[in-house]
């Protein structure tokens, strides 16, 4: 049991880098749709003039300008849950045979940066994803596209990989709850045989 344990915990320390990683890698690709639509083209005078809506080639287009915020704040966070994870490596969480107090930190902390940032991501993803559908004017969008031989995509694809890879964040924060939970299982069961193996040879 105790093998098969720290099979586990090396697994679950790599799956949490792997999942930070995903993140930092999916807040690079998270405009591409609206950035292949040409959306900063179309509402590049909008804020120059005042957030003025009539400056808008195409109705909506400035959420490409809306997000940035939001995209700059998720490349951060991807680096923070990077090196969070990086610090389960620091205090040997993946080959420990026995934890410490660190130990219970970094995974605590992991796995709190893990839920708010997938709660806080989820929640701003799901928001600018329905503001996408429903304010953008995909009518004219086309039309100035394909006048101006651009590219048209109605795609959601980079808004609804935000499901998945936050999905994957919380499986792996679930597994390494799991996993320090085995640990402290396994290690009061060593103990207790260690203790027994010391009564009996008192005895």
């Amino acid at each position: 049991m105790y093998k098969k344990q720290m099979i586990l915990q090396r697994i679950v320390c790599y799956l949490v880098i792997a999942a930070a990683t995903l993140v930092f890698a999916y807040s690079l690709g998270i405009l591409t749709d609206l950035y292949e639509n040409n959306l900063n083209y179309y509402a590049e005078n909008y804020y120059r003039n005042g957030a003025d809506p009539a400056t808008l080639m195409v109705k909506g287009s400035e959420i490409y300008y809306d997000m940035q915020g939001f995209n700059r704040d998720l490349t951060m966070a991807g680096i923070v849950m990077i090196l969070l994870a990086a610090s389960q490596f620091v205090f040997q969480n993946h080959n420990r045979r026995r934890y410490y107090i660190a130990n219970y930190i970094t995974v605590g902390v992991n796995t709190v940066a893990a839920v708010y940032y997938s709660y806080w991501a989820l929640s701003n993803i799901f928001t600018y994803k329905e503001r996408y559908i429903t304010t953008l004017d995909f009518e004219a969008l086309k039309k100035w596209n394909e006048m101006l031989k651009f590219t048209y995509t109605e795609s959601t694809f980079w808004f609804d990989a935000g499901t998945y890879v936050f999905g994957i964040v919380l499986v792996a924060a679930v597994l390494n709850v799991l996993n320090t939970v085995w640990k402290i299982i396994v290690m009061n069961s060593e103990k207790k045989l260690v203790k027994a193996g010391k009564e009996g040879k008192a005895a």
